[in-house]
């Protein structure tokens, strides 16, 4: 008889302990399950699909967040604009200017200095000459048949902060504002305009194709 009032008790004991445990356990998972979501979603990776004037596919830029950095991988396919079987200057534009106009837009029956102008110059922090830009990318080599990899990672920008910038492929190669001087083993600018046009896009010429970045 002692027994069964003794375990009517601990019962009675343990019961608000059990209740709570029980009520609180969805909210605790609910919990564990939305951080990472979140998470997930501001690390969304991004891309460009890239096109030519007449608007022939390019190619592909993506923009995936990594342990250190983005990591970015371009794949160019073979097209008529950009040239075979040499370097090409690669970058991102800051497309943040609407009285340029926005987006990749381009008239084949135009000259090329006219192409992709309305995505604007390189992204870029302040008053940062051309190697310091933000969107200054390695230079892509593009292979005897047309196409191009590049693969690398940067810390100079998230995925989400290219989102609604471009990616242009230009038709040279770009000098990363090489260092001029009077020395016989140094470069010298030949006129004012070559030094101003290096600091402000590498010299890599005119635009061959375009895309702009969206989400995934």
């Amino acid at each position: 008889m002692n027994s069964h009032r003794n375990a009517r008790w601990v019962f009675a004991a343990l019961a608000p302990a059990l209740l709570t445990a029980c009520t609180s356990t969805p909210e605790n998972s609910a919990a564990t399950t939305t951080g990472p979501a979140a998470s997930g979603a501001k690390d969304a990776e991004a891309r460009a699909s890239l096109a030519a004037a007449d608007g022939a596919q390019a190619g592909t830029v993506t923009f995936t967040p990594v342990a250190g950095g983005t990591e970015v991988e371009v794949k160019l396919t073979a097209n008529k604009a950009v040239a075979a079987g040499r370097f090409h200057g690669i970058h991102v534009h800051a497309n943040d200017d609407p009285a340029n106009g926005e987006g990749c837009k381009a008239d084949p029956a135009m000259a090329p200095s006219t192409w992709f102008t309305a995505v604007d110059g390189h992204l870029k922090s302040g008053s940062a000459a051309h190697a310091e830009h933000t969107g200054d990318l390695p230079t892509l080599l593009v292979r005897q048949d047309g196409r191009g990899d590049l693969r690398f990672t940067t810390d100079r920008f998230t995925a989400a902060d290219v989102v609604g910038k471009a990616v242009v492929v230009h038709a040279s190669a770009d000098n990363f504002n090489i260092p001029t001087g009077t020395l016989p083993d140094q470069y010298t600018a030949n006129a004012e305009a070559a030094t101003t046009k290096t600091a402000a896009t590498g010299n890599a010429g005119d635009r061959m194709a375009c895309g702009l970045i969206a989400k995934g």
